[in-house]
Formats: structure tokens, sequence, C-alpha cells
């Protein structure tokens, strides 16, 4: 099975995160060899497929097509995102329009970026 990372495991929390995607807690349930925390401490920030079974996993199990999703928001979604949320626990008080808020917002990034030019 390709670069798979086999480990017992431990699925100990699940929270929902605010653009709807989740967050686990695993736990590696037993010791392992340094060149298996080696292979995870590589992944690190690395999207892949994250699989889970009560048995083992079978080498057809794991699927072949990349873990890049079609439907994964861009990073200007992402930003726009991020900022919304960051409007609305700092600044809805303030600025109750989110859009003015993100323009000015976007403009005091852009003069900062244009700041740094030579």
């Amino acid at each position: 099975m390709r670069d798979v990372i086999k480990v017992p495991g431990l699925i100990k929390g699940i929270s929902t995160l605010s653009d709807r995607t989740l967050k686990m807690s695993v736990y590696v349930t037993r010791e392992t060899d340094g060149e298996t925390k080696a292979k995870i401490f590589d992944q690190e920030n690395n999207e892949g497929w994250f699989l889970f079974s009560p048995n083992d996993i079978q080498p057809n199990d794991v699927p072949e097509d990349n873990a890049r999703f079609e439907g994964r928001k861009s990073p200007s979604e992402r930003l726009y995102a991020v900022q919304y949320v960051y409007w609305n626990q700092e600044w809805s008080g303030k600025y109750p329009n989110f859009n003015q808020w993100r323009e000015s917002e976007m403009e005091n990034i852009i003069n900062d970026y244009k700041s740094k030019l030579k």
C-alpha cells in the first residue's frame, strides 16, 4: 500500500469548525517505532486520506485518487470566510456592515503590500 501509515488509534474528540469542516483528535494507542513516528511527523499539514476501521484495513480500502478534492474552497474563499468570522468576533459591533469593513480591510492589506514594493 503506497506510503500508508498504519497505526492503531482511538478517535478521542470531534468538533466542528466555522467552515463546517471537522477537527478530530486521534490518539495512537500503542508505542510506535522511530520510523513510524518520523513518517507521521513528515505528513504534518499535508492533506491526505484518513481511514478508520475497528478492523484491519485492506489495501483495496485505500483510495487510489488524489485527496485534493474538487469542492475544496479556493484561497480567496477561505480568506473571505476567515475574515467574516474575525469581523463577527471582533468588529461587528463597531462596523455593522461586513462588506464595508472587508473593503476597508482589503485596502489596508493592498496598501501594506504596496508600501513594501521597491
